[in-house]
């Protein structure tokens, strides 16, 4: 927008114009619509209309008009009204009361309209279109009938039946609210209209149902009342009822509306200016019963058609609510599905089936993903989802779907219980997760984790290999010895066959020791697999310390052991056991490394606890843990040690966890710590 146009909008003469010209628009279509009224019909003496439109009109300017500036409507809509009704020879006294009680009713409807339901946007819930009958149908039209009564007893010379005054005034008004309210205020709130029409079915639909609804009630009300006498009047009444109903459901709330519009226009039309169903007295008299007749029937109409209307606005806001669930939950990699238990409908997103590798053209059933399901995994991930559904229990599971080995893809399910009522099972839904990518990660961090372990323990060996190497020089100088003593032996000119056969004895023991070095350091050195197995700790424990019996010779640190004799078999690992045994057991030597010779004594026992696992306690007398290292000494890259890489007690943590069972250090009462592991055992 232009400076220019600003300037003009913002001008004194702008303003001023945009002031005046919604009150002369009003005052306007109130001269138009009473003229209206008067030209559809009126009673016998030419001055009451069944319905009054100019109330709807001002009621209409009102509600979207600040409280403030409504006086300029009211004195806006007076010479209209005083132009309409001195046209069709109204006192001025009644016409006085007239003006003031249609203000009043007006006034009323906006105000209470306004503050109960915020504004003109009533029909869009039938807890908002019900108060809106309330106001305006109820309340604001009793009310104001109360003067409006005194307008035809000014006419008619008395208040003898001033009852009846009051019915007939209020009934007008209620009627132009439940008629021309609606369809006004509609109009008012529609913010979608078309910029350029273009006919589609709706509106077809629409005028064809409108033209149809016209004809028929022009027929059924188009009947006197001696031949409604022959038993037909019932069917007559009911004979627009289906197209009304139909145009309810089919275009809500503005379609209610508009069917009431038509069927009071045309029945006030038929009632005024000929024969019709309603004559019953005199013209006050016909026109009263059709006002109760249109009441009664619009007043659940337009309830219909706003009920209709907010399950259509419910089932639209469910749907685009399900969409956009289903989509944060495809970009999330997830597959939602639902399974009735009473009717056995299955309902899933679309990604469930993309997960699943399924077309679009396939039916939506639980059977039809679990076929997809890798055959070894099948029996275990189907009976798994079913018995779930058919208790009503919560279910985890993961499964591989898929038969090439090149397609495989992982997918973990997780499905809930649905209760109704507290306690009645009605549904079961959960979600599947595509975790072929987190499988992928798992596999190569296991990967990793077991090149780490290797690594650390080919360390421990490389810081042993002082002790190892002393361990296989003892048996070779023994072997190269006996080698020298046994040819000596032979060098005599009668050897002794006996002495041979001792040297040629120590020459086989020694080997078998060296034997044994070598075999448990390639064990340890071996690179592969972890492949569990059952493993007597206490065994393990005795070769672990040979292993070591240089390394606590040259530290000069003594061993304590108390092994249980009827310790049950552990299942597990040997080699990855032995690395957790050897890492402890060095820990355990550095740790009494600087303390005095008396000091330097590790105790190692075992013993049976529960009966599911077996424990390994590891003690020293060294200086324990501070109470700052306690909560770190497991972490990663966290160490005590000058020359530590704090990569030990992790791995060795990781290896119990992955055995099932735990690792713990605690310090002991008097000196030095306790690290203690428990492995789960072979249930013998």
């Amino acid at each position: 927008m232009s400076s220019i146009t600003l300037a003009i909008e913002r001008s004194p003469a702008s303003q001023l114009g945009n002031f005046i010209k919604n009150p002369i628009a009003v005052a306007v279509a109130y001269y138009v619509g009473a003229e209206m009224a008067f030209f559809v019909g009126t009673l016998s003496d030419k001055i009451f209309a069944p319905f009054w439109p100019p109330n709807i009109i001002l009621f209409c300017a009102l509600l979207l008009t600040p409280t403030q500036r409504w006086w300029i409507y009211f004195l806006a809509a007076f010479p209209a009204h005083v132009a309409a009704e001195l046209g069709v020879g109204m006192a001025m006294p009644q016409l006085l009361v007239a003006f003031a009680t249609n203000c009043l009713v007006a006034g009323m409807n906006a105000f209470a309209v306004q503050k109960f339901l915020g504004g003109a946007r009533c029909f869009n819930t039938l807890r908002r279109t019900a108060i809106y009958i309330l106001i305006t149908t109820i309340a604001s039209p009793a009310l104001s009938a109360l003067g409006g009564a005194f307008v035809q007893a000014m006419g008619n010379g008395g208040l003898e039946h001033y009852g009846l005054y009051w019915a007939r005034w209020y009934a007008s008004n209620a009627l132009g609210s439940l008629t021309l309210g609606p369809v006004a205020m509609i109009c008012l709130t529609e913010t979608r209209w078309p910029t350029s029409f273009a006919l589609t079915y709706r509106h077809a639909e629409a005028a064809a149902v409108a033209l149809m609804l016209f004809a028929i009630c022009s027929v059924a009300f188009n009947l006197s009342a001696a031949t409604a006498a022959g038993g037909y009047l019932p069917t007559l009444l009911y004979l627009p009822l289906p197209l009304i109903l139909w145009c309810a459901v089919r275009f809500g709330v503005k379609g209610a509306s508009g069917a009431i519009l038509m069927v009071s226009f045309v029945l006030i039309w038929r009632t005024l200016n000929g024969p019709t169903l309603f004559v019953v007295g005199d013209a006050e008299t016909n026109v009263f019963a059709l006002q109760i007749f249109l009441i009664g029937l619009s007043t659940p109409i337009l309830l219909l058609g706003a009920a209709i209307e907010e399950t259509r606005h419910a089932e639209q806001t469910t749907r685009e609510s399900e969409e956009r669930m289903a989509f944060v939950a495809a970009s999330s990699n997830l597959g939602l599905w639902r399974q009735e238990l009473a009717t056995k409908h299955f309902w899933a997103t679309r990604h469930c089936f993309d997960m699943f590798g399924l077309p679009v053209t396939t039916r939506p059933t639980l059977e039809a993903l679990l076929n997809c399901i890798h055959p070894a995994d099948f029996r275990f991930a189907s009976i798994a989802m079913k018995s779930a559904i058919q208790h009503g229990a919560p279910v985890e599971i993961e499964f591989r779907i898929g038969a090439n080995n090149d397609d495989i893809r992982w997918i973990a399910a997780r499905a809930r219980p649905e209760f109704e009522d507290g306690n009645v099972l009605v549904a079961i839904a959960g979600a599947f997760t595509d975790i072929t990518q987190r499988k992928a990660a798992e596999a190569e961090a296991m990967l990793q984790r077991q090149e780490i372990t290797h690594l650390m323990r080919v360390s421990m060996l490389g810081e042993l290999s002082g002790s190892l190497a002393h361990e296989l020089t003892q048996p070779l100088t023994a072997i190269l010895s006996n080698a020298q003593a046994g040819k000596m032996v032979l060098a005599h000119e009668t050897p002794n066959i006996g002495e041979i056969s001792e040297v040629l004895d120590d020459i086989i023991t020694e080997d078998t020791r060296a034997g044994e070095v070598i075999h448990r350091l390639r064990r340890l050195l071996k690179k592969g697999d972890a492949k569990y197995e059952t493993v007597d700790l206490n065994d393990l424990i005795n070769t672990t310390l040979r292993l070591l019996h240089s390394e606590l010779i040259n530290r000069r640190v003594a061993t304590s052991v108390d092994l249980t004799p009827d310790l049950r078999l552990a299942l597990g690992d040997p080699i990855q056991l032995q690395q957790i045994l050897i890492n402890l057991l060095m820990n355990a030597m550095d740790a009494v490394e600087e303390m005095s010779p008396s000091r330097r004594i590790i105790n190692v026992s075992t013993n049976n606890v529960g009966d599911d696992e077996v424990e390994v306690r590891i003690g020293d007398r060294g200086t324990g843990l501070r109470a700052a290292e306690k909560q770190y000494v497991f972490q990663p890259f966290y160490t005590t040690k000058k020359r530590g890489l704090g990569l030990g007690l992790s791995i060795c943590s990781s290896i119990m966890k992955s055995h099932g069972g735990s690792l713990s250090i605690q310090n002991n009462e008097s000196e030095g710590a306790t690290a203690s592991f428990r492995v789960p055992c072979k249930i013998m």
